[in-house]
């Protein structure tokens, strides 16, 4: 087997901030660096999850920081107050991101007014802040576009499953598009089809760990994203080196101001 250790690996969509890594967050990290895995945006949807990525973010030079009110989380509360903490939190912890936000018509199509309202809310943080947003789109991707139009904002659609045209419309829109380990599933030729037609210069690679596991009862953590870029390496036809090249300069990309 070649010798990867000299590539730089970047995971552009990870909870370590989740209580699943509560026991074995310092191993994790540890097994990530070295297995490549430097570069890594930490999604935080809640306050234990803040704390604990804003701590990685700031002893990991490559690590990212997102912060956000994931559309899941409104059952609940959907009160004006929670936005107010949102923004507190994003400026106290000095977020690089805001997300990951947006819609989710399949797990939880009962609260989408709630849903479209804390999403353009988010949308309109993001732009009065300057920042990027990750987009979280289940079965809303027509509503996702529209209103994303609306707001001056660039970031990365997160863990992408839907066509190709939607893709491109996406990408016109100015975000890249992050694929997860759908692509090492048997049989998994739309996300396949979707990825070897991806400019390059838009396509990111993701874990979502702890979770999207392709593995049963295996927790899923970022050092697994070597072998979805190996995959995503023989899908586009291109070196494995060459991959890691050009997603480490959209990374760059995503967070440059």
């Amino acid at each position: 087997m070649e010798d990867w250790r000299d590539l730089v690996f970047s995971d552009a969509h990870c909870h370590l901030g989740s209580r699943q890594f509560d026991g074995d967050r310092d191993e994790t990290v540890k097994r990530m660096l070295e297995s490549g895995v430097r570069k890594a945006l930490i999604i935080c949807c809640s306050e234990h999850d803040l704390l604990e990525g804003a701590k990685l973010r700031d002893s990991n030079p490559g690590f990212r920081l997102a912060c956000s009110i994931h559309p899941q989380d409104l059952e609940e509360d959907s009160s004006p107050e929670r936005l107010e903490k949102l923004r507190n939190d994003v400026l106290g912890s000095r977020a690089d991101m805001i997300g990951e936000t947006g819609l989710d018509y399949y797990s939880h199509p009962h609260t989408k007014e709630e849903q479209m309202s804390f999403f353009r809310a988010q949308l309109e943080m993001a732009a009065d802040l300057g920042l990027p947003v990750d987009v979280h789109t289940r079965r809303a991707a027509a509503d996702t576009l529209e209103t994303l139009k609306r707001y001056p904002v660039r970031g990365i659609i997160h863990s992408y499953s839907g066509s190709a045209e939607m893709a491109e419309l996406y990408v016109k829109q100015g975000f890249c598009i992050s694929f997860g380990a759908s692509v090492l599933f048997k049989g998994a030729k739309k996300p396949a089809e979707v990825i070897a037609g991806m400019p390059a210069d838009r396509l990111l690679i993701e874990t979502d760990a702890p979770y999207q596991s392709p593995v049963r009862g295996h927790r899923h953590e970022p050092a697994d994203i070597v072998a979805i870029y190996e995959a995503v390496s023989r899908i586009r036809k291109t070196e494995l080196r060459d991959l890691t090249r050009q997603v480490d300069e959209n990374w760059e990309r995503v967070f440059s101001r």
